[in-house]
């Protein structure tokens, strides 16, 4: 099984901001729940399923998220499962970890499911960490890209960049002039 050291710096700068989402999301659901000891709270809690759904989905991004980061670590939590959202859940909980916004437009499609996203995960992080947070920018490419621009000047470790690209077979990190590239082989991508 190819595993993480226990200190995996993914894991270490995700899992505060999971166990905050957990947190707002099972303090939704404890408000929900409250409505129906009210008396007539099983109409007012009828009127809130949209709430419920996203609960839901939340809760159900939540586990995948840390499903991934488990299965990184050496537990083989996620076996063949797939999600088309695998790298828009990671990086969304990377960036609100560095308080930046971003959007994700490809799915992972091969392997145990978990690579992909974990790698996107830990680029943005490695990467944000070597010029501040601020000064970042990330986008994905039409074509499967992952493409950062940095405000400074900085190059990533090489360690870190081999760390990252050994959990995706193919997968090239180039690291130049202030920008870095994260190109997944077709093989790894859901269009």
């Amino acid at each position: 099984m190819e595993g993480a050291s226990t200190s995996d710096p993914v894991a270490r700068t995700l899992i505060p901001v999971l166990v905050h989402e957990v947190n707002n999301t099972t303090q939704l659901l404890v408000g929900l729940r409250a409505l129906l000891d009210l008396p007539g709270g099983e109409e007012l809690f009828s009127k809130r399923a949209d709430e419920l759904a996203r609960a839901s989905q939340q809760m159900d991004d939540l586990g995948f998220a840390l499903a991934v980061l488990a299965t990184a670590n050496g537990a083989n939590m996620l076996l063949a499962r797939r999600n088309r959202r695998a790298v828009e859940i990671l990086w969304s909980l990377a960036v609100r970890s560095l308080e930046r916004s971003g959007e994700a437009r490809v799915s992972c499609a091969a392997r145990d499911g978990w690579q992909a996203p974990w790698s996107a995960a830990a680029l943005l992080l490695t990467a944000s960490e070597h010029c501040g947070v601020e000064t970042w920018r990330w986008r994905w490419g039409d074509d499967g890209a992952l493409v950062g621009r940095s405000g400074g000047s900085g190059e990533l470790a090489a360690d870190a960049i081999d760390a990252i690209a050994s959990r995706v077979p193919g997968a090239t990190i180039e690291s130049r002039a202030g920008e870095v590239e994260w190109r997944l082989p077709d093989a790894w991508l859901e269009r």
